[in-house]
């Protein structure tokens, strides 16, 4: 069996069944949709609110994920896979445009901030995330929109993209840190007086 015919099982397996209840249907559609603005809250927050350690850490994960976005962005450039609504195939539960599947943006950006907590020592939280994202690659699928290749491949990029952030980070922290504390103060110096943010 060829890996594209393996690809396409597991989808067919994943994929919301015609029969699905209403109930499924809602927690699929929410984790494929809305748990990114979660996590997005969850770094923000973390910056603002955090102290310099919990600000670092939000800062590697947000640098590692945009690195991560870009290679898969390069990658679909140079290795095009249609989604699964593009080529008629299982249910689709939520709208998308007809852009490259593989690999996703969505499992991209959980896995790197994942791994970005886990190779900062920050196992308990770093495995809970990760057992998220599992959650949002299943959720993904199960709505129509990727195949479990995609999840795979950003899976694999995260991780690669971890080993070469945490390299830069652990040799380039404080200057990095310096830097964008200089103009974090600089645009909200008034907020940061009253105490609202940290």
């Amino acid at each position: 069996m060829s890996v594209e015919m393996l690809n396409y099982q597991l989808f067919n397996y994943l994929n919301a069944p015609a029969t699905a209840s209403h109930t499924d249907i809602y927690f699929g559609i929410f984790m494929a949709n809305d748990t990114l603005y979660i996590l997005l809250l969850f770094l923000a927050m973390t910056w603002f609110l955090g102290s310099y350690q919990s600000k670092a850490l939000a800062l590697k994960a947000v640098l590692t994920t945009i690195t991560a976005l870009l290679i898969g962005y390069v990658i679909s450039l140079g290795y095009y896979h249609p989604r699964p609504f593009m080529l008629d195939m299982g249910n689709t539960l939520i709208k998308h445009a007809p852009t490259a599947s593989f690999p996703s943006n969505h499992m991209l950006i959980f896995s790197s901030v994942a791994f970005s907590y886990i190779f900062a020592k920050q196992l308990k939280f770093g495995l809970s995330l990760f057992g998220f994202a599992l959650l949002v690659a299943w959720s993904r699928i199960y709505v129509g929109v990727h195949f479990p290749m995609d999840m795979l491949g950003a899976i694999c990029v995260a991780l690669m993209t971890n080993v070469l952030l945490q390299w830069i980070w652990n040799r380039y922290q404080d200057p990095i840190m310096n830097f964008c504390l200089k103009i974090y103060h600089l645009c909200f110096n008034a907020i940061l007086k009253r105490g609202w943010i940290r």
